[in-house]
């Protein structure tokens, strides 16, 4: 119950918000517990850890607008520890986001709708990152010898190479990402990345 200034019932006053309960989601189904494990076999064929998979594969298919650190663990009968890891690494790489409740202690996570264009975005901070490492990598003494310097000119060129499609890919896959559902993807490479290419092969 709240009072307004002349100490009235105030009948305006928002109601609280109301926090999802520890253990809301009781256990997992069949069909639930069965896309976790195929969704992370995948997820270590693309070399991922099967921890990081298998919390991304559960925040994937639920129906709950988030779960919290205890419910993953709970879920997935994983250790704090294991779920602290895995949901910073998730969350570093794009593909889950912390949510932040009111009057709760508990850390919740929820993926996000777009998973994989989310990590496209955060790829792109990382190449540009790796490209000036390795472009400093050539000013130091040990770099400007022949074979160092020969691997860090060849991966600073590598990341450039694919930094500057980043962006193109990325308002190409939101395109897509946004037609009907059996629209069938661009068959060729873009424009950009074909001019690009030519031009090195001119160059060799």
């Amino acid at each position: 119950m709240q009072l307004n200034e002349s100490g009235d019932l105030d009948n305006t006053a928002q109601p609280e918000t109301e926090l999802p309960s520890e253990g809301s989601v009781s256990e997992l189904t069949p069909d639930i517990r069965n896309f976790i494990d195929r969704f992370t076999d995948a997820w270590e064929m693309m070399r991922g850890k099967r921890i990081n998979g298998r919390v991304l594969g559960l925040l994937i298919i639920t129906d709950e607008p988030y779960l919290s650190s205890a419910d993953l663990g709970r879920l997935l009968n994983a250790s704090n520890g294991a779920i602290s890891t895995a949901t910073r690494a998730l969350v570093g790489s794009g593909y889950i986001k912390g949510v932040s409740l009111p009057n709760s202690r508990s850390r919740y996570f929820k993926a996000e709708d777009d998973v994989w264009g989310n990590f496209l975005s955060r790829e792109k901070l990382a190449l540009t990152r790796m490209s000036e490492v390795l472009r400093s990598g050539l000013s130091t003494e040990p770099g400007s010898q022949p074979g160092p310097a020969r691997r860090l000119r060849n991966g600073s060129r590598y990341m450039d190479w694919v930094d500057q499609f980043h962006h193109n890919l990325l308002e190409q896959w939101r395109t897509y990402r946004d037609q009907e559902e059996d629209t069938p993807p661009p068959q060729e490479l873009p424009k950009e990345m074909v001019d690009w290419i030519r031009r090195e092969e001119k160059h060799e």
